[in-house]
């Protein structure tokens, strides 16, 4: 008996971890992220949950690795490098966005002003 309560502890445990995997990725590892350029076109990790709505600007930045510290720690540098205009929100994490300004590759981050 003792047995199946923790079986039943343990799987709903990971149901709720799985079940939340998407939002916390979305929130910690690839919000703003830029997933995809292609013909002007922008393919952006923000949504209507990060506030985000057709016709904003946002700026678009590059981190560059520039050396490390003594203690093997990397550095950046944070750069501007463009702007997009949110065309169409796809759904609450991503959207759309024509390239207004500059040059704007995948993994850059576009800045999402709330």
């Amino acid at each position: 008996m003792k047995i199946k309560y923790i079986l039943s502890v343990l799987v709903l445990v990971l149901f709720f971890v799985f079940a939340s995997y998407g939002a916390v990725t979305h929130k910690y590892l690839m919000k703003g992220s830029v997933l995809e350029v292609a013909d002007g076109m922008a393919y952006i990790c923000v949504g209507t949950s990060d506030g985000a709505k057709v016709g904003q600007e946002l700026n678009v930045v590059r981190f560059t690795k520039t050396g490390t510290t003594p203690k093997g720690t990397p550095m950046f540098k944070k750069e501007e490098v463009g702007k997009v205009k949110i065309e169409e929100i796809v759904d609450e994490h991503m959207a759309n966005a024509k390239i207004v300004s500059g040059d704007v590759n995948v993994h850059d981050i576009v800045e999402l002003k709330k």
